[in-house]
């Protein structure tokens, strides 16, 4: 069958051996898919990747390079919808100034895991609790942590290490695939410094960060492999030790356009995909079943090529309506960070001065980290009285600034009150980051620099842990080619800048708090941006629509949960219509985690090839 691609006609064929079981994409989720699925040697997956195996590329195997991908053609280069829309008419100053954001997302081999900074950081219970309590049911926190287990290993804890970093608990063992490290060792001062100050302010970890319970501060896992220093991710943890089954292949560089959908008694059926592999337009034959893993950003455009997403939207483009749910693309969250710099003195390492790598067989040194060690959760440090007073039960039950958060108004509000409210549960994310962090500055206001300025900083920086901001991701064209659009209307909801504002404001007193103050800061030393000098809250709002930025966390667009309660996936993870077509990605959390990403994605599609094996009666 011909297809039109770019006005021309281009022969669509199948791929021989078309009898694969599964057909995904090759990011994190898609190649935890293909090891696991394919330990059954009855099974065949193809899995589609639109990038290609970067694995011996020193921007992908030296953590302090990571940075060296972003723009490249490992990254997508996505930008966001200008953020300056009026969604809500109380909360007009939370633009964003009409900036658009950059969404660095990985296209390669691992998808996001090979160019993201490493961050393994630990899950909560109370998010992963909330899943079932939106009626999914076996997604909670006793189902979903022995997953952990099998994503990563634990690193060796040596007295010395234990008492830098503060380590005061029994660690459960865990001997999974990603490797993880300290990366930073007892060789870096901040991270001991950051541990100690929380100590003294009562605010350190109490026990183990993968408990599920994490509040306080806690030095920072990364996927970095104790052993050769270099990057863990999905490629090398779970591609390359089984790239030699022959019920596996994988198709690099080819872009998936569309999914084949065959209509059935009750709904339709996937039958296969549709992608271009070197200006030619092919398909493959899916036996079992397809399985997208497209990731947060790009599923819910190849559901609404494909005919399944909000009838209206799809009839603008001419697309035939398969599957109307208007559902598909909506409710997208993501973390909004920000930052201040901090001069440190001339002793600490720092990444600022890092030169370009030199040695081509290991790294050694500062390039063997990425300067995020650092890491907390942490409740409101001020409280909903005094002059900060905020009347969060007034905000919260104004008007949403979008339909898709209304199904979920429920569940927000109680994780308002639990989490706002309470002094032991974390509603902002804080870390440091060893190196200076050049971001948007105030147009109007002449003294940011904008460029790396000279000297030795360490950024400390909050994301707000649960936005009730609420984006979308949607096609702008029937075209498979062209980029979605994306949305996530940061800060329209008015509580996401009364919370945030009220984190960025706390993030000098940690500066100023012993021992950081005096074992890391310079003596009179400067703001890298002078901007930060903020005196009042309105300062600090300011502050974020200036100079806050993604977290590169998006998440939810396809999400789980009842289809008449914002869903796209049923807690099979099979889209709705759909009898053989699932997804497993970011995109189907109903809530996002608290703080990255990158381990729950790991434990989803660990538990989500369990679920597919059982579906298959593939267990034995």
């Amino acid at each position: 069958m011909p297809v039109k691609y770019r006005g021309c006609v281009q022969r669509m064929s199948p791929l021989p051996a078309n009898d694969w079981s599964s057909t995904t994409g090759g990011g994190i989720s898609g190649l935890v898919l293909a090891s696991r699925l394919t330990e059954n040697p009855g099974v065949q997956v193809l899995v589609i990747e639109a990038g290609s195996n970067h694995v011996e590329d020193p921007r992908v195997k030296v953590p302090a390079l990571y940075e060296a991908s972003k723009g490249t053609e490992l990254d997508w280069g996505f930008e966001s919808e200008s953020q300056i829309r009026k969604y809500m008419p109380s909360c007009l100053e939370a633009q964003l100034k009409g900036r658009r954001i950059n969404y660095a997302q990985g296209r390669a081999l691992g998808g996001s895991s090979a160019i993201s900074a490493h961050v393994f950081v630990p899950p909560s219970r109370i998010v992963i609790d909330s899943w079932e309590f939106l009626k999914n049911t076996g997604w909670n926190w006793k189902t979903l942590e022995p997953y952990y287990a099998k994503v990563c290993s634990n690193p060796a804890h040596q007295p010395q290490l234990k008492e830098h970093l503060g380590i005061e608990w029994d660690v459960k063992e865990r001997h999974g695939s990603i490797q993880t490290s300290y990366a930073s060792g007892i060789q870096d001062p901040v991270s001991k410094a950051w541990v100690e100050t929380f100590k003294n302010l009562g605010l350190n970890m109490a026990q183990d960060p993968f408990s599920g319970l994490p509040t306080g501060a806690f030095a920072s896992l990364s996927s970095i492999d104790p052993a050769t220093k270099e990057r863990s991710y999905a490629t090398t943890a779970y591609y390359t030790p089984v790239a030699h089954r022959q019920n596996l292949r994988i198709l690099p560089n080819c872009d998936v356009q569309r999914i084949l959908l065959e209509r059935t008694d009750d709904g339709f059926r996937a039958t296969g995909v549709q992608y271009l592999s070197k200006e030619e337009a092919l398909t493959v034959k899916a036996r079992r079943e397809v399985i997208l893993g497209a990731g947060s950003l790009q599923s819910p455009k190849l559901l609404e090529l494909s005919g399944i997403g909000s009838a209206n939207l799809l009839q603008a483009h001419g697309i035939e309506v398969k599957i109307d749910n208007p559902f598909v693309g909506e409710n997208l969250q993501d973390h909004f960070v920000c930052g201040i710099g901090f001069e440190v003195q001339d002793h600490i390492p720092t990444l600022d001065g890092l030169r370009q790598w030199e040695n081509t067989s290991r790294p050694t040194g500062p390039l063997t980290s990425v300067g995020v060690a650092s890491y907390a959760y942490l409740p409101m440090m001020e409280t909903v009285s005094g002059n900060g007073k905020i009347s969060l039960d007034e905000i919260i039950d104004g008007d949403e600034p979008n339909n898709g958060a209304a199904p979920l108004r429920k569940i927000y509000r109680e994780l308002v009150d639990n989490n706002l409210k309470s002094k032991d549960k974390a509603s902002g994310a804080f870390l440091a980051v060893a190196a200076q962090n050049v971001v948007p500055i105030d147009p109007d206001f002449k003294g940011s620099p904008k460029g790396p300025v000279a000297g030795k900083f360490v950024t400390l920086g909050t994301m707000l842990s649960q936005p009730l901001s609420r984006g979308s991701v949607h096609i702008l064209s029937p075209d498979p080619n062209a980029k979605p659009s994306i949305d996530p209307k940061f800060l329209s909801h008015p509580l996401d800048l009364e919370i945030l504002a009220r984190h960025v404001s706390y993030l000098p007193s940690i500066a100023e708090a012993e021992p950081f103050k005096s074992s890391i800061l310079k003596s009179g030393g400067r703001r890298r941006d002078p901007k930060s000098l903020f005196k009042t809250l309105d300062d600090a709002k300011n502050y974020l629509r200036t100079s806050g930025i993604s977290m590169w966390h998006p998440t939810s667009t396809c999400s789980m949960l009842p289809r008449d309660k914002g869903g796209a996936v049923n807690e099979r993870l099979l889209v709705y219509g759909t009898s053989n077509l699932r997804i497993v990605n970011a995109s189907i959390m109903p809530l996002m985690p608290i703080s990255n990403i990158q381990s729950r994605v790991y434990a989803v599609a660990e538990r989500a090839a369990d679920i597919i094996k059982a579906d298959n009666g593939l267990n034995n």
